[in-house]
């Protein structure tokens, strides 16, 4: 399990403007690089760690091998295909130093995960707030991964700066009661995932067990909090009628959380996957979800008595 991070830096992938899908209105969503859980998948694989990380984008490499000469560290290499010298990576290697990407003309490399400060979040974040208020809906921030939960003590510095500002918790609820308790009263709105209803499938699927995960949710909808149950479906491997079951059972147990969102299966993950030197599972579909598989899945939580359910 990735440990928390102590102080107020903290590595993040990204920093999206204009974000509609992760939560009310306009938003600026911050995605941490680090997460405890390892779900097959995940589209954003590269959160999973929380050091740098170098991605290689094979269709825009030349095979030039400038690469090969400006890395001390042996990630790049050659191999003979047929007479051609071809480009090889070992990303395990990489350290992240970037003197390969110095020497690459085309962009075939990339090194993803920064070091920043709340302070460089914050200027950002109120350089967006302008169009927190445009749309009818309050937008604001929503701190994203990877999971957001293990920096709970750089997001209580980065809201101190960003007062006023509506604040989003997209968790997987696989965290400490303690990082819960700290983070609660600075968060408006949570949006939490239901993965898997299962708890061995769910260790089998994501690396551990829901146990923890659910404990959360029980203590963030008994303290009150706003909830959003956000519900990633992939088709034949979580899409089973226990999990809709299960699914309908936390709508009917918990009548104040806001809604249930489906957010359906892409193949984002799997082209980031091979970028990063990694072997997508087998168990996932090559192709992402489609309009009558989701329609499928609303009329399943309709059948099961969920009203307050759809699509992401």
């Amino acid at each position: 399990m990735t440990e928390p991070v102590i102080d107020t830096y903290a590595t993040i992938f990204d920093i999206q403007s204009f974000s509609i899908n992760d939560g009310p209105g306009i938003r600026t969503t911050v995605f941490f690089k680090g997460c405890p859980l390892s779900c097959l998948w995940c589209h954003n694989p590269e959160s999973h760690t929380t050091g740098v990380q170098l991605m290689y984008h094979s269709n825009l490499c030349t095979h030039c091998m400038q690469c090969v000469g400006a890395c001390a560290q042996g990630v790049h290499g050659m191999r003979d295909v047929n007479g051609r010298l071809m480009h090889t990576v070992d990303s395990t290697l990489c350290i992240g130093s970037g003197e390969c990407l110095k020497v690459c003309c085309y962009h075939a490399l990339s090194l993803v995960g920064q070091r920043v400060s709340s302070d460089q979040v914050a200027q950002r974040i109120l350089k967006d707030s302008r169009y927190f208020t445009v749309s009818e809906e309050r937008g604001g921030v929503t701190f994203s991964g990877g999971e957001p939960m293990l920096h709970v003590p750089f997001i209580l510095e980065l809201v101190k700066k960003i007062p006023g500002i509506h604040i989003c918790m997209e968790t997987s609820g696989y965290a400490g009661r303690k990082a819960f308790e700290e983070v609660m009263p600075v968060v408006d709105l949570f949006l939490f995932d239901y993965k898997v209803t299962d708890a061995e499938l769910h260790r089998r699927l994501c690396g551990a067990d829901n146990t923890m995960i659910l404990e959360n949710l029980e203590y963030l909808y008994e303290q009150g909090k706003d909830i959003i149950l956000r519900i990633p479906l992939i088709p034949s491997v979580n899409d089973t009628d226990e999990h809709f079951d299960g699914i309908a059972g936390i709508m009917k147990r918990y009548p104040r959380i806001l809604r249930a969102e489906i957010m359906p299966y892409h193949t984002y993950g799997l082209a980031k996957s091979g970028e990063l030197g990694l072997e997508p599972s087998a168990l996932l579909p090559r192709q992402g979800a489609t309009d009558e598989m989701v329609d499928t899945w609303l009329e399943k939580l309709a059948e099961r008595g969920c009203t307050k359910v759809c699509r992401s």
